[in-house]
Order: C-alpha cells, then sequence, then structure tokens
C-alpha cells in the first residue's frame, strides 16, 4: 500500500504495545485500534522499515496507517533515553498524529532510570515530545495512563496515578494540546462492569491455559485482548470525537 496517507503514531509503554502470538493473550490497546478503525474492511499489518526498534507494528488500510511505537516497562525518560522517540520523530510527517501515554512506570520511584517526579514528567513531555512534534507540523495528542484494577469498597474502580493525569491535564490545558483522558475512561468502564467481570479484562488466567503463562497470572496492570480491544474502542471513541479519524 501506498504511505501517502496520515499517520497515527502511538508512543507509549506495555499496555499499548503490540505483543507476538508467542504472548497470547496479551496485548495492548494499540495492537487492536485498527479493529476499530476498519471494521468489516481488511488491514495490513506488518513491521516497518523505518525504524532500528523490533517491537514496532504498522498497521494499514486504505486511508490510515497506525505505526505501534510503544514498548513494554518504559517510561517517557527511559523512552527517551533509549532513542525512540527520536526515531520515532524521523518517521513522521507534516500532517500526522502521535498519541504520548505514559505514567505507569514514570511513578516507580525504586527504577531511577525510569522514575520522574511529576514537575520532571511534565518537562520531558513538552521538550522532548511535544515540542518536537509541533516542530514538524505532527498534532500531538496526550492520553492519561490507562487505570489498573484497583477497585475501592464502595465497587469504585480508582484512576491510577492520579498525580501524574493531573500533570498531564495542566500540560494539554496550558500548551493547547488535545487530551484523551483514558484513565478516567477506563476506570468507568471497570466500575461499570465490576471488579470480577474485570479480571477478563486484565491478565487474569488459571495455570496452563496459556503457553506463555504456563503458571497462571493475577496482574492487574497488563491487558489482555477482551481488555485491549474494549479500551482501543474507548481510544477510537475519542480520537472521532477530535476529529483525527
Amino acid at each position: 500500500m501506498s504511505t501517502d496517507k496520515k499517520s497515527i503514531f502511538l508512543i507509549g509503554d506495555s499496555t499499548v504495545q503490540s505483543y507476538s502470538l508467542q504472548k497470547e493473550p496479551q496485548a495492548g490497546w494499540g495492537q487492536l485500534l485498527m479493529r476499530h478503525i476498519s471494521g468489516n474492511k481488511g488491514y495490513e499489518q506488518e513491521h516497518p522499515e523505518n525504524t532500528e526498534f523490533e517491537q514496532v507494528v504498522r498497521y494499514e488500510n486504505d486511508e490510515i496507517i497506525i505505526d505501534n511505537r510503544a514498548m513494554a516497562g518504559r517510561s517517557a525518560k527511559s523512552y527517551y533515553n533509549e532513542g525512540r522517540i527520536q526515531d520515532a520523530l524521523k518517521a513522521m510527517n507534516r500532517g500526522d498524529v502521535m498519541l504520548i501515554q505514559f505514567a505507569h512506570n514514570d511513578a516507580n520511584k525504586s527504577k531511577p532510570e525510569r522514575y520522574l517526579t511529576t514537575d520532571e514528567y511534565k518537562q520531558m513531555l513538552l521538550e522532548q515530545y511535544l515540542q518536537p512534534a509541533r516542530d514538524k507540523g505532527v498534532r500531538p495528542v496526550l492520553v492519561s495512563a490507562i487505570a489498573m484494577r484497583d477497585f475501592d469498597d464502595d465497587g469504585n474502580c480508582r484512576i491510577s496515578f492520579p498525580e501524574y493525569r493531573q500533570a498531564m491535564i495542566e500540560l494539554a490545558q496550558a500548551e493547547s494540546i488535545d487530551f484523551i483522558d483514558l484513565g478516567k475512561l477506563t476506570a468507568d468502564y471497570n466500575t461499570m462492569i465490576g471488579p470480577e467481570a474485570c479480571k477478563s479484562v486484565y491478565l487474569w488466567l488459571p495455570p496452563k491455559a496459556f503457553e506463555s503463562f504456563a503458571d497462571g497470572s493475577c496482574d492487574d496492570a497488563h491487558l489482555q485482548y477482551n481488555g485491549a480491544f474494549a479500551y482501543a474502542g474507548l481510544v477510537f471513541r475519542e480520537l472521532k470525537r477530535l476529529g483525527v479519524i
């Protein structure tokens, strides 16, 4: 297919990343976004040549490209320090869109190579993500981190990393940047379906059900296919609201 069309670049962590079949049923919402965009129409999937990072997957239909550059375990800091955002920016063209979702790893004080205070987080996003994107004529969109499976005593799912979400809101307002409050949207979705049903969203797996998770899993942070598809649907609706698609 021709690449003379708008690309949406996805920049983020494990909850956005595309995974191989060997990691089934783990998935990130970026892996399923094109399913919502294309509907019943077909699309192509490949590893693009314009990157040095092997986890990148590009999805392309007749109208648009989704270029998923998210990588597990990365914060805005480590993603930058590894040269990942620089690599992605080289592949972007005027008129493209860049979605940026970080916070899960930025908040981890035990890993200094990832950790950022909220002030450092805002500065890093502004100087190394937003400004370079705008300089290239790329439209940045800030996306708050998805909620974890974390419920209060009243059955409400908490918004995860609220300080980083607030920092992103402030940055979006100060810089007139589009904002998708995926943290609140996913928390509301989890509250609606409840904590037990929410296990099918996250990586709660019985032993021996999947080769890649032979011992089972009780993971409240990472997504399986059902959750990734549901959350991609939330992003899809927000992109339509913003006029991106």
